[in-house]
């Protein structure tokens, strides 16, 4: 069974973990054949330049740090770090993406962010991408793939000389992150993400709430996660598996564990919305952006699509965007997010006091 680098629990816990872990991935994994760690860490230095041109860092420096540090958290807490520096980027893409690259270089799209909900979804998110990471998911396909011969270019990877070559592997590795790895590496990435978020004081279930959501988001804007499109007809075992490790976890430790969506959607508040997928698309977008809105007695979601957008058939989505549905109650002081036209006029300051201790 492959290691998900958990930190100390206690001993029933991790018997009952080890169990579960066991029934997400029956696969025995082991070290990547040929292909050494400086070969990796050449293959995400050289593909990361390619990424950044692609698609472009998002221009929010406060927002970056906050996801970077999120996902320092996260790898402090490995047993087994497997590259000594880890790198997390924001990049500027509408699509709904987060993916990772071999030597520990992990992105997320603003596309994400923008339906994320809380602090532990990204750390759930972050997980898994660490995940494919330190069980070098993309190294090993990239063997399945093409052979090992072509990687004995090691270190020189990037050279201009073996520009070719580069090309081959590079294009075998996108296609791979754009088409996932396949039922059993994204089960085990699942379980790592789970358990990684919950090590670093995390609520785990937040996980299974975020796939649901995503599942409804698909559903009406036809967009998709990487690893779904990859495990499709997985997507139900998926949740129902994480559901299953998420439960098993908070019904075995007194741990508290924390959500944190308002310190989540301060941070979100004023972020771009929609437009562009990457430098090179062309079309004209309205520009929109992520606001937050305190739910006032008697409100509900058609009357805050009415009131706030001027339209009230906006309340599903509006719903969807908070991992929400329709019939669910909406309480006075909490907070929605919304998506309204135009940039984000800077001089306004969002009125929330999160306390990070919390589990709002």
């Amino acid at each position: 069974m492959s290691s998900f680098k958990r930190g100390v629990l206690g001993a029933s816990v991790l018997f009952l973990l080890t169990g579960l872990v066991i029934l997400f991935q029956p696969s025995i994994t082991c070290a990547v054949p040929f292909i050494s760690k400086e070969t990796e860490l050449a293959m995400g230095q050289q593909a990361d330049r390619e990424v950044i041109a692609q698609f472009g860092l998002y221009p929010d420096k406060s927002l970056q740090l906050y996801v970077n540090d999120i996902g320092q958290k996260l790898v402090s807490n490995l047993s087994d770090r497997e590259f000594n520096r880890y790198f997390f980027k924001i990049v500027d893409s509408s699509d709904i993406n987060a993916f990772a690259l071999p030597g520990g270089y992990i992105y997320v799209t603003r596309g994400i962010l923008a339906i994320i909900n809380n602090e532990a979804e990204l750390a759930g998110i972050l997980g898994h991408e660490i995940g494919h990471v330190t069980q070098h998911h993309a190294a090993k396909q990239i063997v399945r793939s093409i052979g090992a011969q072509i990687l004995a270019i090691g270190g020189a990877i990037a050279n201009p000389k073996n520009a070719g070559e580069w090309l081959v592997v590079s294009s075998q590795m996108f296609n791979q992150i754009n088409l996932g790895y396949g039922r059993d590496a994204e089960l085990e990435s699942d379980a790592h993400g789970l358990l990684s978020a919950y090590q670093a004081g995390y609520d785990p279930r937040s996980m299974v709430n975020f796939l649901n959501n995503l599942r409804q988001h698909e559903m009406m804007t036809g967009q998709a996660y990487h690893s779904f499109q990859a495990t499709h007809p997985e997507t139900k075992e998926r949740i129902i598996k994480t559901s299953s490790l998420s439960q098993a976890i908070i019904n075995r430790s007194d741990r508290k564990v924390i959500q944190n969506r308002k310190v989540y959607l301060a941070h979100v508040k004023g972020m771009a919305f929609g437009g562009k997928s990457n430098q090179k698309d062309r079309r004209n977008f309205k520009k929109k952006h992520i606001d937050v809105y305190e739910v006032q007695p008697g409100d509900t979601f058609a009357s805050i699509a009415l009131k706030e957008l001027g339209d009230e058939k906006e309340d599903l989505m509006i719903a969807i965007l908070n991992g929400m549905r329709l019939k669910d109650t909406l309480q006075p002081g909490q907070f929605l997010k919304l998506v309204r036209p135009g940039l984000y006029p800077r001089d306004k300051t969002l009125q929330i006091q999160p306390d990070e201790k919390s589990n709002q």
